[in-house]
């Protein structure tokens, strides 16, 4: 008797892909940022585009790495976790009331479920974060907790993209194997993520409010550059892929 092997998974990042959430979040993470650089001085600062551009897709711990590299004001790990904890509570109050999906998410996650086809959501952020979103766009009967996995709380370690953890872990609670995944990101570390945890198809997507159509060319050419083999700019656009992979 033939076994049978473990079905193609469709893994979508959540911010930016399948929920338009970067620039709210960032949006909310940049105001913080400037309050404290008053508290602590030293910081590299930017204006709301220029940091919406640099940091989408990376967690606010990341970030004030980033901004305090150079700085002699070194944060302590309690500061660090105090501001992590603030930032995302700013950022899922917005959340709660501004997210929504991406647009022509909604269509083709239920074009997928009618074609019998498994996918499942693989993100930096809180499950805390993803059930406000995934409830504020209207998502959640798309993406149920046994498919929702988080780098933040579903790892014995919080291990973000781009380690390529949480895209192994999805794969094994999901009895998927990582060779017949797919994985759809928006972001540089998204992609390495999945390059790292040897997911065979990556594809790209650009259509998400934080990429302007000015940055889209260049954007593409960057997720492309880490791995990415196909790029799309409006979600429905995924369908023929998968339908041409498929054959």
């Amino acid at each position: 008797m033939n076994l049978l092997q473990p079905p193609k998974v469709i893994l979508f990042d959540h911010d930016g892909t399948v929920v338009d959430s970067e620039t709210i979040a960032l949006k909310s993470a940049w105001k913080l940022t400037t309050e404290i650089a008053s508290e602590f001085p030293g910081a590299q600062l930017y204006d709301l585009t220029e940091f919406v551009k640099r940091f989408a897709g990376k967690p606010y711990e990341e970030i004030l790495v980033q901004l305090y590299a150079d700085s002699s004001t070194a944060l302590s790990e309690a500061d660090i976790e105090r501001l992590v904890t603030e930032e995302e509570n700013r950022a899922i109050a917005q959340l709660n009331v501004e997210a929504r999906a991406t647009e022509g998410t909604p269509a083709v996650l239920a074009d997928l479920g009618d074609r019998g086809l498994e996918f499942a959501l693989v993100s930096n952020s809180s499950l805390r974060r993803l059930s406000a979103c995934l409830t504020a766009s209207e998502l959640t009967g798309y993406f149920p907790d046994d498919r929702t996995f988080s780098a933040h709380d579903s790892l014995p370690v919080r291990r973000p993209k781009p380690l390529p953890d949480i895209y192994l872990h999805a794969a094994k609670c999901l009895n998927a194997d990582i060779l017949g995944c797919v994985a759809v990101e928006d972001s540089l570390s998204g992609v390495k993520s999945a390059v790292a945890a040897g997911i065979p198809q990556v594809v790209g997507y650009v259509g998400g409010t934080h990429i302007s159509e000015s940055e889209r060319s260049s954007r593409a050419s960057a997720l492309q550059a880490a791995g990415a083999q196909q790029i799309i700019e409006q979600m429905p656009d995924l369908i023929p892929l998968l339908a041409e992979a498929a054959g």
